[in-house]
């Protein structure tokens, strides 16, 4: 169960109503801290230190979880697809270890399931027909089934580190509307699966693109539990914030454009600024009511205020794998926190 300590945990960060930050990086083991924009309080979970090298896939109802999947090339005992799922205010309890799905499968999602009331796990591989097997893990029967129609034409973007071809979830799925929504770049189109009926279908973003000029960024968000998407075109200093308005009619509306044309002097980079790539450092972590966090590598972390269009600095505590590297993105990162919806509804662990 869920201790009610993590109720102190969200009043001790001392604003609840700020966006609250994952960060994670391996410096001789897993790292995790969690970020409220003024603070930043590292989990002591014990846990963490047997995982060498990880990443956070998600969270759920104030627990994060933790994938340690083909990340330590030395261990040659390492291939049993563990993953982890914790609560970061324990130091030694409420820890759930579990083994992937019998075959293997690439995680793509976490999630809390509005009618059985737990989180669940996605996972999906490529079948033999070229189609795509999704399965899930079911907290309360302890075990991975397939699902209801398990096969679907496509699969969440995957990327591949040329170290050791691991493979992971390009991004993390949006969830609004009782469903999870991944934005597939192959056919420019928004993949949805509803968490009620397990169906797989797919929807038009709000942009067409142009395919010879590209873009620097394309990522789904939840605003007010309504889906948006954010871009950035290759030529664009701005970011273009689109809100699905209506979800029955799938309706898009432009609701933001923001100047991303910042202050040097006062916002300094280390990357090029001359670059071509400069703006593709962007990244959006996490849109909370008119509060838009924005991580740009070898930048800083930033919170503009979609009301009133202006930009603060989110001071982050200093760590060993701040300094640009080729594996920035696999050994560390940032993403949403998302704190429980109702500590009586929560059977997990």
């Amino acid at each position: 169960m869920i201790s009610m300590m993590w109720k102190m945990l969200i009043s001790s960060f001392g604003c609840e109503s700020r966006p609250l930050i994952i960060r994670y990086y391996c410096h001789e083991h897993l790292r995790v801290s969690i970020i409220d924009g003024n603070s930043e309080k590292e989990c002591r979970s014990r846990a963490l230190e047997s995982v060498k090298f990880g990443y956070v896939v998600g969270s759920c109802n104030g627990l994060i979880f933790l994938s340690r999947t083909g990340m330590d090339l030395y261990d040659v005992d390492n291939h049993s697809n563990k993953h982890v799922v914790l609560n970061p205010n324990s130091k030694n309890i409420g820890v759930t270890i579990i083994n992937g799905p019998s075959g293997g499968g690439t995680l793509c999602g976490f999630f809390f399931h509005p009618k059985a009331k737990e989180c669940r796990i996605i996972s999906v591989r490529q079948s033999n027909n070229n189609h795509f097997e999704y399965h899930l893990y079911l907290f309360g029967e302890k075990r991975w089934r397939r699902t209801k129609k398990p096969h679907f034409s496509y699969g969440p973007d995957i990327r591949q580190r040329s170290l050791n071809f691991e493979t992971r979830i390009d991004d993390r799925p949006a969830i609004a509307n009782d469903a999870l929504h991944w934005y597939i770049s192959i056919v420019g189109e928004i993949m949805v699966f509803d968490v009620i009926t397990e169906d797989f279908s797919t929807k038009p973003h709000p942009i067409v693109v142009d395919k010879g000029g590209g873009c620097h960024l394309q990522h789904l968000s939840v605003k007010d539990n309504q889906l948006c998407f954010c871009y950035v075109g290759r030529e664009d200093q701005s970011m273009e914030i689109w809100i699905l308005e209506d979800y029955t009619n799938w309706s898009w509306t432009r609701k933001y454009v923001v100047d991303l044309n910042w202050d040097l002097n006062k916002y300094p980079s280390g990357a090029n600024i001359m670059s071509a790539d400069f703006f593709g450092g962007v990244r959006v972590i996490c849109i909370q009511k008119n509060e838009l966090v924005l991580f740009w590598k070898q930048r800083g972390m930033f919170s503009y205020r979609l009301d009133k269009n202006t930009v603060k600095r989110i001071r982050l505590r200093k760590s060993d794998m701040d300094w640009p590297m080729p594996d920035y993105d696999w050994l560390c990162g940032f993403q949403a926190y998302h704190p429980f919806q109702s500590i009586n509804e929560l059977t997990l662990l």
